[in-house]
């Protein structure tokens, strides 16, 4: 049987062509087109148009997979030719940035079926949530006309919608007004299991971390502040500053005399997974989020959660839910201290959660599900029947 052509359409690959590091790349490159091409799916990955004046679309192999960036928008009668040439049989987006956007506008008379993974759907509400932040302002990329787009594809039938968590269905529907029993298939995000880990033997530590990238809606300043007032815990910032850097790190440096609080930067790797096991709290102090990865990778070690946000109801289940917390947060900092001292001093309570939280991962978070799951789903938007080739496949 003919493989099925998949473009995969994203903004960030993860480092990958000079990209930077965020959630979406980091799914796109580390697990979706690690693991979703086989013998059955074939998997290229479309970034962007060139900003530079690029007559054609060119790649480099990147794990294995080819990453197209196209020809300048001036040239967009050879994307176009490049499109026809490939004949993809569906488009896979994370969302749909502007770039993505702009790229499947420009496809009149090529049939767009399009598997849309709904990761972080923003309706304005949530940038009223967001807009509360006066420290350091989050930069909005709202964009009416993406949302319209994906309503128009809906209108047509020629898209389905798959998410990484529950919460985020109407806030899907809410943007991109969809009716109320549209359908919106649960699949959620895989990470990497480390199935040697036994949380009951690991000799955990009072450390308590940070894991993502320094930003405004991200709100890292708090995560000083707790540490701040909890010199008894060390407490480990994973991540680096990408956009506006200068801003962020201006915040951030205020607090670099704290002696229990430890800037790592950016980490991958065998080192960022020994920084998690090690640690007993995530803390994520974001005004927004989705469903991070980090909270995944975090549960997968038996590491728990204190968060103003609770999506899915995962922190409230492996940890604390310290209610929400808009604008700064400085006058809130105490709610986070509180969840953490909570979990570290009832150690039993602690040490069965912890235990909870890994079976939960091993059970709904593995990649043998995911690509079992978004398989049957690219199959069933193209209108093929795939091969099962395996028992789980078979389930």
């Amino acid at each position: 049987m003919e493989k099925i052509k998949i473009a995969l359409m994203v903004d960030e690959y993860f480092g990958g062509a000079g990209t930077v590091f965020g959630g979406y790349g980091f799914l796109a490159r580390n697990l979706v087109a690690k693991y979703l091409p086989d013998d059955e799916i074939e998997l290229e990955v479309i970034i962007r148009k060139n900003r530079k004046k690029s007559f054609f679309p060119r790649y480099e192999i990147i794990d294995g997979v080819k990453v197209y960036t196209l020809a300048n928008k001036l040239f967009d009668f050879v994307n176009y030719a490049f499109f026809v040439r490939k004949g993809y049989d569906a488009f896979l987006t994370i969302e749909l940035t502007n770039n993505s956007f702009r790229i499947l506008r420009s496809l009149p008379g090529i049939k767009k079926r399009v598997l849309f993974w709904v990761q972080d759907p923003r309706p304005q509400y949530e940038w009223d949530e967001i807009n509360t932040v006066k420290l350091f302002p989050e930069k909005s990329y709202w964009n009416a006309k993406v949302y319209q787009f994906v309503h128009r594809l809906w209108r047509k039938g020629s898209i389905s919608f798959i998410t990484q968590a529950k919460f985020l269905d109407k806030k899907a529907r809410d943007l991109y007004q969809l009716d109320d029993n549209t359908e919106i298939n649960y699949l959620p995000n895989p990470i990497e299991i480390d199935y040697s880990f036994d949380v009951a033997l690991h000799p955990k530590k009072n450390n308590v971390i940070f894991l993502g990238r320094i930003e405004s809606v991200k709100r890292g300043w708090l995560f000083c502040e707790i540490a701040k007032q909890m010199p008894e815990y060390e407490f480990f910032v994973l991540g680096d500053s990408f956009r506006e850097k200068g801003k962020n790190q201006r915040i951030m440096e205020q607090y670099a005399m704290i002696s229990n609080l430890h800037f790592v930067g950016h980490v991958e790797g065998q080192r960022k997974n020994e920084l998690i096991k090690d640690a007993k709290i995530l803390v994520n102090t974001s005004i927004h989020e989705a469903l991070p990865v980090s909270f995944l990778e975090a549960l997968s070690y038996g590491t728990l959660l204190v968060s103003c946000r609770d999506p899915d109801e995962l922190t409230s289940r492996f940890g604390v839910f310290t209610g929400t917390v808009l604008g700064d947060g400085f006058e809130h900092v105490d709610r986070f201290v509180m969840g953490i001292q909570q979990l570290i001093q009832d150690e039993p309570r602690r040490q069965q959660l912890a235990a909870a939280a890994v079976t939960y991962i091993r059970q709904v978070h593995n990649i043998d599900v995911f690509r079992r799951d978004i398989k049957q789903h690219l199959y069933a938007l193209i209108g093929r029947t795939p091969h099962l080739s395996t028992p789980l496949e078979r389930q």
